[in-house]
């Protein structure tokens, strides 16, 4: 693993690439308030991966089409024709020809519920 300038031969080495919390007792106090913005931004910036790296899906997302996704939302074909250009995961496949986000439709149904 490599972390600007440090490296370490294994994923559980997190210790080598930080300095010793003992390090913290050694700087003045004008430099905490530095100190703590500083690690604010790396705790942030670390979940912001994790999370990225857990809603990630890996399988490719698929096109559905009218008739495919009509039944997952619960309307008619109709309906879903109707109201295509108000639906965020449509996807407009030629001039008169509309799919679905199957991965899109899904957050979409969840985020209804939630």
């Amino acid at each position: 693993m490599r972390v600007e300038g440090h490296v370490s031969e294994g994923r559980d080495d997190l210790p080598a690439l930080l300095p010793p919390i003992e390090a913290v007792d050694a700087l003045p106090p004008e430099l905490l308030p530095s100190l703590l913005a500083g690690l604010a931004a790396l705790q942030a910036r670390a979940a912001a991966r994790l999370a990225a790296a857990n809603s990630r899906d890996q399988r490719p997302d698929r096109l559905l089409t009218v008739k495919q996704a009509a039944p997952v939302l619960g309307m008619s074909t109709d309906w879903l024709y109707r109201n295509a250009n108000n639906l965020p995961f449509t996807r407009r496949t030629g001039r008169r020809t509309v799919r679905f986000s199957e991965r899109s439709l899904k957050r979409y149904i969840a985020d209804r519920d939630a």
